[in-house]
């Protein structure tokens, strides 16, 4: 299959019928002046982009269509043009949310593929923030956390609040903002005595972890209405809040890893992946649209024993 500019693709059979034997599923009236041009683009990328030829030719489909009824040149670097990409998800009130993105990104990759096809242009450098997520605490610095906390002057915003902290972010892997907007009637003790915490902001119920739940129940009945972490404060979401109070109160203390909010979320998250907690049900809990999220936390989630796996394969306990 070969373009009018200036390359030409050997593809796979199957690869090559896909592209070939694709329909938009409501065909447009402009989809055969596009089609050659969408399937060129199509057969050009789909090796340097991670996305199947099906969702590429609907991806591409869609903006080609659009393109040509408002008037732009039948040209694919026309097409995928930073603005016509803009302009054409603006007019797909449809899109939202990760479908939007995963227009947008397709779209996007394919635009670099072509450039460096046409032009030996190269993309963009992109600006990533690592997908490394913070080590987890080992249980006995979890425990010796513990015994700091209960340690501190018995005052909401000493003990009270470095309880708090630990059980919100070890026990129940709640976020920085969620932290912070947790207030004591969030928390519900059930008849079993199992916490479960009401995430602010969010539908998810999140059950605390059976070695905070004592604490985080008590704090609760202690706040009341009150914010469970520094009740005192005005401002509903000090920036930096968090951070600020543990350097103020953790200072001086010896024998102790720097306590962070992060590390308390990914101590949690990996202690239940290592359980073996079904992962839809860690990412649901978690507020993660979904277990891709937890890609970053296996690392320090350890095989399964072969005896282990035949057990869990098996059936039996």
């Amino acid at each position: 299959m070969c373009s009018h500019f200036s390359w030409c693709v050997p593809l796979e059979r199957d690869v090559s019928g896909a592209i070939l034997g694709y329909r938009p599923l409501e065909e447009p009236a402009e989809w055969p002046l596009v089609a050659d041009g969408v399937r060129m683009v199509a057969a050009a990328t789909c090796d340097s982009v991670p996305y199947t030829v099906p969702k590429l030719m609907l991806v591409l489909s869609g903006l080609a269509t659009f393109a040509e009824r408002a008037g732009l040149a039948r040209d694919p670097l026309t097409w995928l043009a930073v603005e016509t990409i803009t302009r054409y998800l603006i007019t797909r009130p449809g899109l939202r949310g990760s479908t939007l993105q995963t227009y947008r990104s397709i779209l996007l990759r394919v635009r670099e593929a072509l450039l460096w096809l046409e032009t030996g242009q190269q993309p963009t450098p992109k600006l990533r923030a690592s997908r490394q997520r913070p080590a987890p605490y080992t249980p006995p610095e979890l425990a010796r956390f513990m015994m700091w906390a209960r340690g501190l002057p018995p005052l909401s915003t000493h003990g009270g609040s470095a309880l708090a902290l630990l059980a919100l972010g070890a026990g129940c892997g709640l976020s920085r903002r969620e932290v912070l907007a947790a207030r004591g009637t969030h928390v519900t003790v059930l008849p079993s005595e199992t916490v479960v915490v009401a995430v602010p902001g969010s539908d998810r119920l999140v059950v605390c972890r059976a070695m905070w739940e004592q604490v985080l129940a008590d704090r609760a009945r202690s706040a009341g209405d009150g914010y469970l972490f520094l009740p005192q404060r005005q401002t509903p979401e000090p920036k930096n809040g968090i951070t600020n109070w543990v350097k103020r109160t953790q200072g001086g203390s010896t024998g102790l890893p720097e306590l962070k909010l992060a590390r308390l979320r990914s101590s949690w998250i990996v202690e239940l992946l290592r359980q073996r907690v079904p992962e839809d049900v860690v990412a649901a809990a978690a507020g993660m649209s979904s277990t891709a999220g937890l890609a970053p936390y296996r690392s320090w989630v350890p095989k399964l024993t072969e005896e282990a796996t035949r057990r869990m394969l098996r059936g039996w306990a």
